[in-house]
């Protein structure tokens, strides 16, 4: 780096007449004065600052709600709230600022501070040509040692031209040059002109303050400065150590000396206090160890910054033979600071300036220029009220540090695209430049590198805290969700790998249902006020998530299974008391289905998947169960599930192969005992498990949507099969009866397939009878009407089965167009046992009878249960009595032949 490289140089370099280390040279014990230009500083400062982030913040709230859609404006109590944008701005700017305390960031601010001091020397020269210069500087070039042919320069030569100088009345002239050792030719005659009053020379001191090269015997102590320029650690000279005090004796810097004498003549003096240096009217502020971007310094004595001039309009220099010569406007001598010292680069009085780093010839300013830059900064605040280059307390840097740092995690968090982020980090990376060059202009430094760096630290870790929460958190609770929830899980599982971790999972009953009728806003409240009564439920050391739709999770551990049941238990209790929404009063239930960690065999390597999973199927048991339910996870479950998947997948290809095959069990008019009609019954014909039951795959079909097609199917070949066996036996023409299931009777084109099916195969409409359960027909009673009475209008007989099992209503009933109520086997089973069902079943027959509608008594198995039935004037009966359900075959040669169960019946 530039400042690496010049530190190098100078040290290649060296000084030969100057020191490069700090002096400790004590403090003065003065009284303390408010600081009132330091106040006006920061109240400047703080005004400006406030009202630009205030600005930027008004301008991104209004491109924000013109631009953005409302989705990309978030809820600050979801993934970005106040209170983390605030807590994590602290924490950087607390981070950054112990970093800087090791000198981290000041390398960077030596940097800036020179760029804004190149960037502001137009403005200081601007003044320069406005109010000429009271420093001249007599310079000892290459040119004149060559043309004396001598170093060092005897004391005849000084002698003359301090008696020119002398003849044009100067006010001060400064001797840069150490003369301890006299140098003949005219010594004596140097200790005349060093005896003038106005004459002031430079000595130099040590480590502790003691001299190291002393002045002039002829020179008294108030005419002699210290010449200790302070170098920083890059090589750069950027502050002034004008005064210091070592024990009793008070040390001035040669540039001071020069002021003192200077305003001597207008009757100002310099008076020293404990914070500051009282130069005339014009107070100079000691700078900090802390302050101005540095932290590794020695600030003992009184120092400030230096505010440069323009090297080239510091002071006119006239050199050595000139002045000797007398070629010169003596005008420009007059009642003006005369600084008389070497240039010449052979003698490597050479230092680094901010001004070095972008000379093309890698410029060095001489020590005498460097001290007509120091006495003109101070004659300039003295006499033109020049502001001097101020800095702000470490109190006051923390608060511009800490605003700036602010306003970066404000931005990522209240914006969202990344692409306006962007642009309004880059705008207020530029604001920051400007206003530290604007106060740069004001005479007032202050840190520039470490607030860009909190500004965009803070900006970076809130646009990652975003981030990581939309990937892990979910928007409407602000709780884990099921990524997060897996990551925790796994790490629980890791640590207890012997222990019991209880995954609870929970689903709101009905939170579909919920959301239609109310809307997304009432089902986001009731998952927000679930969140939170779930929070407050929990031990603390518990997980609380959501993991997708209704359905929340909580991770135990470790934990009993007994516990975990109980709190499954407050769980249903807590989460079920009613909630007030936007005016809706909803009460809410939960199924919960609860896993252990320790259901798995030692053997087996526990992942946090497998956990949820288990966890998953036993809540899909309780919600298959009922609402409210708790179930906990077995072995056996997986093994279900298992063969529940095989199941679906092999169901799903079922019709393509053409797996299945209708049976048909007759239906007897127990009037006559003889063939009334059949019920189409479904059976799958598995090619490698055989014969598969309605009851083992029905289930499945209804809930993947499959019976659907399954049903279609259903139709069209028991019609075809029925109109086949019309034809065969025009004498006999049963019926054919078959169920419509709950999403079959859902379709919209029900009736038009139905339509289609008869018209194809040239059935008689009154053969084909469609039944349906009473669960079907009473979930929506006005739409099941509709459809019933459009399926009349084709001609059909309609029935209901499994009557008694569901819930209806008896005004319903009369309500629907039904020619056939099947009383359920369950009835019939039970009706011939003591108190049994006899009763009921003749109330159902009496009732159907009175709504003009026919009875079919189902599981008919007994001859007496067939007698009974009747006596009881029953229509129809189907059971085993009869006969089984047949494949078609087998129908074809029941209806070619004599019927067998006349027999059974005596």
């Amino acid at each position: 780096m530039a400042w690496a490289k010049r530190y190098l140089a100078a040290s290649d370099e060296g000084t030969s007449t100057r020191s490069n280390t700090d002096p400790a040279l004590g403090i003065v014990n003065c009284q303390m004065n408010v600081l009132e230009s330091e106040f006006c500083y920061l109240t400047l400062v703080g005004a400006l600052a406030l009202k630009i982030l205030r600005s930027l913040f008004r301008e991104t709230v209004g491109l924000v709600q013109r631009r953005l859609s409302p989705k990309h404006w978030h809820n600050p109590r979801r993934q970005c709230s106040w209170q983390m944008t605030i807590a994590l701005s602290s924490a950087v700017t607390i981070g950054l600022l112990g970093l800087a305390q090791f000198g981290l960031f000041q390398p960077l601010e030596l940097e800036a501070f020179d760029l804004f001091t190149r960037l502001t020397t137009q403005r200081s020269q601007r003044l320069a040509n406005a109010a000429p210069s009271p420093v001249v500087i007599v310079a000892i070039t290459e040119e004149d040692i060559q043309r004396q042919k001598q170093w060092p320069l005897s004391d005849q030569i000084f002698a003359q031209v301090l008696a020119q100088l002398q003849q044009y009345n100067p006010r001060v002239i400064g001797l840069d040059i150490y003369r301890d050792v006299p140098h003949e030719p005219g010594t004596e005659a140097l200790a005349v002109q060093l005896q003038q009053s106005n004459v002031v020379t430079i000595t130099k001191l040590d480590e502790i303050g003691a001299v190291e090269v002393p002045s002039p015997l002829q020179v008294p102590d108030s005419r002699v400065g210290f010449n200790d320029f302070v170098i920083d650690p890059d090589g750069v000279v950027r502050r002034n150590f004008m005064f210091a005090v070592v024990g009793d004796r008070q040390l001035y810097s040669f540039s001071l000396r020069l002021v003192e004498k200077f305003l001597a003549a207008q009757g100002l003096s310099i008076t020293p206090e404990r914070e500051a240096l009282q130069v005339g009217n014009t107070r100079f502020q000691r700078i900090e160890a802390n302050a101005g971007g540095y932290q590794t310094i020695d600030a003992t004595g009184y120092q400030t910054l230096v505010r440069y001039f323009a090297p080239t309009q510091t002071a006119r220099q006239l050199s050595l033979t000139d002045v000797l010569s007398g070629n010169f406007d003596p005008r420009w001598i007059e009642d003006k600071i005369v600084l008389i010292g070497t240039t010449a680069p052979s003698q490597k009085d050479l230092f680094y300036t901010p001004f070095s780093y972008v000379a093309e010839d890698k410029l060095l300013m001489s020590g005498v220029a460097l001290h007509a830059q120091m006495t003109r900064q101070m004659l300039s605040a003295a006499l033109d009220q020049r502001a001097l280059l101020g800095v702000w307390p470490q109190w006051g840097e923390f608060i511009w540090v800490y605003l700036w740092g602010l306003g970066g995690g404000c931005l990522a968090c209240r914006l969202s695209r990344l692409r306006i982020v962007m642009i309004f980090a880059t705008g207020g990376l530029v604001g920051l430049w400007a206003i530290t060059w604007l106060l740069f202009t004001q005479a007032i430094w202050v840190p520039w590198v470490l607030p860009m760096a909190t500004f965009s630290l803070t900006g970076a870790r809130l646009r990652a805290y975003k981030e990581f929460r939309r990937a892990y958190y979910d928007a409407t609770t602000g709780l884990p969700n099921r990524a997060r929830l897996t990551q925790v899980l796994q790490k629980l599982i890791k640590w207890q790998p012997h222990g019991s971790v209880a995954v609870i999972l929970l689903s709101i009953d009905r939170f579909r249902a919920f959301n239609e009728s109310f809307g997304p806003q009432v089902s986001d409240r009731l998952l927000q006020v679930t969140a939170k009564r779930l929070q407050q439920t929990v031990p603390p050391t518990a997980t609380v998530a959501r993991v997708a739709g209704g359905e929340f999770a909580v991770l135990l551990s470790p934990v009993g299974s007994d516990t975990a049941l109980a709190l499954a238990a407050v769980f249903n209790q807590q989460l079920s008391e009613p909630i007030d929404l936007s005016g809706q009063r909803l009460f809410p239930s939960v199924s919960i289905g609860i896993a252990f960690s320790s259901a798995h065999s030692a053997d087996h390597v526990l992942r946090a998947e497998d956990a949820l999973r288990d966890a998953q199927t036993a809540l899909s048991r309780a919600s298959a169960n009922g609402q409210g339910r708790c179930e906990v996870f077995v072995a056996d479950m997986r093994v279900q599930l298992s063969h529940r998947l095989w199941l679906e997948t092999d169901l799903r290809e079922a019709l393509e192969r053409q797996e299945f095959l209708l049976y048909y069990q007759p239906i007897i008019c127990l009037k006559t005992l003889t063939l009334a009609g059949f019920e189409a019954l479904i059976r799958w014909q598995h090619p490698d498990r055989g014969i598969v039951s309605p009851d083992a795959f029905i289930s499945v079909a209804e809930e993947t949507g499959l019976i659907v097609p399954i049903g279609q199917w259903v139709i069209e070949t028991a019609c075809e099969q029925a109109q086949k066996w019309h034809q065969q036996f025009p004498e006999r023409s049963p019926f054919i009866s078959i169920n419509l299931s709950g999403r079959q009777f859902a379709q919209p084109d029900l009736v038009g397939q139905i339509d289609r099916v008869l018209v194809e195969t040239g059935l008689e409409r009154s053969l084909l009878k469609l039944e349906l359960t009473e669960s079907v027909v009473m979930e929506d009673v006005e739409a099941s009407i509709a459809v019933l009475l459009q399926l009349k209008d084709l001609k059909l007989h309609l029935g209901i089965d499994d009557f008694g099992t569901g819930y209806s209503s008896l005004s319903c009933l009369q309500r629907f167009p039904i020619d056939t109520l099947k009383i359920d086997q369950s009835f019939i089973t039970a009706m011939t046992a003591q108190s049994g069902t006899a009763e009921l079943v003749k109330t159902i027959v009496a009732l159907g009878h009175n709504l003009e509608m026919d009875i079919v008594a189902e599981g008919v198995e007994t001859a007496e249960q067939a007698r009974r039935l009747q006596s009881m004037q029953c229509e129809y009966g189907q059971g085993y009595l009869f006969a089984k359900p047949l494949p078609p075959l087998a129908v074809e040669s029941l209806l070619s032949g004599p019927e067998p169960w006349a027999d059974k019946m005596i």
